[in-house]
């Protein structure tokens, strides 16, 4: 639960966080954040429990910075606006879990709410994995190489602990980050003292305010703009070290993720993938064999099925539906090799497809 709620304070951008679980044997509570407890919280969770939800749905939703049940639960808001998102899904355990997060400096959109649904139960199934290693063991090691990121595990001084096969890569370029006399390095020297004062910060700060991050620009070159996303290391026997972990796009994976969660069908991934590579309708029609025309009609109708009104929100989309952890195990995307299938003439899109194999 610890765990889950520090990962669900990173994803919503919140400083705190209230997870229940909700079982036959009663309920269990975690706060990440500052909030005091309150007696009557065990009741008002419950009570918003029995609302019920269907077992394969997760419930998200804004909620209104004056609300007392929140305040109890997360803590009174800041001086400025602030917002809070609750949350509630079945688990696969039969029990029910309920979560507050706050304060977000903006409030929920409501573009952000289908796709941060969907992440909601990849994130507490690898919580629960991680949970149930040795209580208060958790070799970094292991969870490192399940990050499909380059991560790296590396103290103030900015000497390395441990990396993972996506961080050795990296390195091994030399161009983002590299080793240099033992020790971690940017591209320039004033990326290497922003590395070190951002680690100071997130190690300083995670100890009054639980899970806390920081990112550093590593290139704003555009050919290769990249960042790093620094928190402290989420293992009991780690102190003093934190986690560095460099995004990397994938546009591939991105379009199979989004289709899979949204239930596009093959012809659709192929154009939200072709979006992600940044390029324009015609390009589009040209790579696929289509007109312009057509290619807006689809990527009409791929928004009206996503939610989105605008191109910019694939980005997010694609962003929300990557699962940071899982990185032997993600599902590969669907192959449909030519002598298993072929297209009908009149459907250059791939809408549907001959059952026949060719006879050859």
């Amino acid at each position: 639960m610890e765990y889950f709620a520090k990962a669900m304070a990173e994803l919503l951008g919140c400083r705190n966080c209230y997870v229940a679980l909700i079982s036959g044997s009663g309920l269990e509570e975690v706060r990440i954040g500052d909030a005091p407890t309150d007696p009557s919280c065990p009741t008002m969770v419950e009570r918003f429990a029995r609302k019920g939800i269907a077992d394969d749905v997760a419930s998200l939703e804004p909620v209104n910075s004056r609300t007392s049940f929140v305040r109890k639960l997360i803590g009174a808001e800041p001086p400025i606006n602030g917002h809070s998102v609750i949350g509630r899904f079945a688990s696969s355990e039969r029990a029910t879990v309920v979560f507050v997060a706050g304060w977000r400096p903006a409030a929920l959109a409501a573009a952000e709410i289908p796709g941060l649904a969907h992440t909601v139960r990849p994130i507490w199934k690898a919580a629960h994995s991680m949970a149930r290693q040795k209580p208060g063991h958790v070799d970094a090691q292991i969870w490192l190489e399940e990050l499909t990121f380059p991560a790296i595990v590396a103290d103030q001084a900015l000497h390395v602990y441990a990396v993972n096969r996506g961080g050795r890569m990296l390195l091994a370029k030399r161009e983002l980050l590299r080793m240099d006399g033992g020790k971690l390095a940017g591209s320039c020297g004033s990326v290497t003292e922003s590395l070190r004062g951002a680690i100071a910060k997130v190690l300083v700060e995670s100890v009054t305010h639980g899970g806390c991050n920081t990112t550093v620009p590593l290139s704003t070159d555009r050919q290769q703009f990249a960042f790093a996303k620094i928190g402290a290391v989420p293992t009991h026997d780690e102190l003093g070290k934190a986690l560095i972990v460099v995004p990397q796009f994938d546009d591939v994976q991105g379009a199979h993720c989004i289709a899979s969660a949204f239930g596009l069908n093959w012809a659709e991934e192929r154009i939200v993938g072709r979006i992600l590579q940044f390029q324009c309708p015609r390009d589009i029609g040209a790579a696929l064999r289509l007109t312009e025309a057509t290619v807006r009609t689809y990527t009409k109708r791929i928004m009206l099925k996503l939610g989105i009104n605008r191109q910019s929100e694939f980005f997010l989309l694609y962003h929300l539906t990557q699962s940071p952890f899982g990185a032997g195990r993600r599902e590969n995307p669907m192959i449909r090799p030519a002598s298993d299938s072929r297209l009908i003439d009149d459907d250059p899109m791939g809408l549907r497809t001959a059952d026949k194999r060719s006879p050859d």
